[in-house]
């Protein structure tokens, strides 16, 4: 096992730990675990292999050996989140992704792209999935995948050119599993409880972290695209995209990079 789970129950808030060799995703898993309402919250779910992962869209994530992929089952009143607080939760886990990640490789480059991608030296580290429970809609489930151990070396040849890794990067032999785990879980803890008490300025940090801030882009959400330079975010989390006509306020969909 890639995780000491004892460890990570008597270091963190999570109340209960599952930890499996191999499974299809763990964000399926734990939609499963958390329809049960007599599930202690919070809860993880963890994998050392994940063959069947899911993305945002629809894509599938790729996980080699090494990798750190699991989710987190959260209980939103719990946290004193209100449902409209709800998006800005989204991309307070990308900022404490952000700064563990910082924390683990201090001379590294670490930014995050709207709405929920975590970039390590110009390149995505981590990506995030949150849904909702269909029966319990107080409960979301927060997947992560955080390329650590796994050099991309050996991926496939479309995601070495847009993907890295910690290891890739830091040339480090080998990083601890349960240190990036723990140091992402408590710094998400912190980030949360400011904003369930309204203490972060969410719109600075983001604006520090945010690889996209004056770039052109390219904002896809269903059959609609927007192309502008990104403006940052606004108090409710809303990517601001600079048209040539106006300022549009993006609640969801796709960005890409246009240069």
């Amino acid at each position: 096992m890639a995780i000491d789970v004892a460890r990570v129950r008597a270091e963190s808030r999570i109340q209960e730990v599952v930890w499996l060799e191999e499974v299809d995703s763990t964000n399926t898993l734990a939609l499963q675990r958390a329809g049960d309402l007599q599930t202690v919250m919070p809860f993880l779910i963890g994998t050392d292999r994940q063959v069947a992962g899911r993305g945002r869209g629809g894509n599938r994530w790729w996980g080699a050996d090494g990798a750190l992929m699991f989710s987190v089952g959260v209980e939103m009143p719990a946290l004193g989140l209100a449902v409209a607080q709800w998006p800005r939760f989204s991309l307070i886990t990308g900022l404490a992704i952000a700064d563990a990640l910082s924390r683990c490789i201090p001379a590294a480059r670490v930014g995050v792209k709207w709405p929920n991608d975590v970039w390590l030296n110009g390149r995505k580290v981590c990506g995030i999935l949150i849904e909702q429970v269909d029966c319990v809609p107080n409960r979301l489930i927060v997947g992560i995948g955080i390329n650590v151990n796994n050099s991309f070396a050996d991926a496939p040849e479309e995601q070495q050119r847009i993907a890295t890794s910690m290891k890739d990067i830091a040339a480090e032999s080998e990083f601890s599993l349960t240190d990036v785990l723990l140091t992402f879980l408590n710094r998400w803890d912190s980030l949360t409880e400011e904003l369930a008490e309204g203490t972060i300025n969410l719109v600075e940090r983001w604006s520090h972290a945010c690889v996209l801030s004056g770039r052109p882009i390219v904002v896809t959400a269903g059959e609609r695209e927007l192309t502008g330079i990104c403006a940052g975010i606004d108090d409710d989390g809303c990517l601001l995209l600079r048209t040539e006509w106006t300022m549009e306020r993006c609640y969801a969909g796709t960005v890409r990079l246009l240069d």
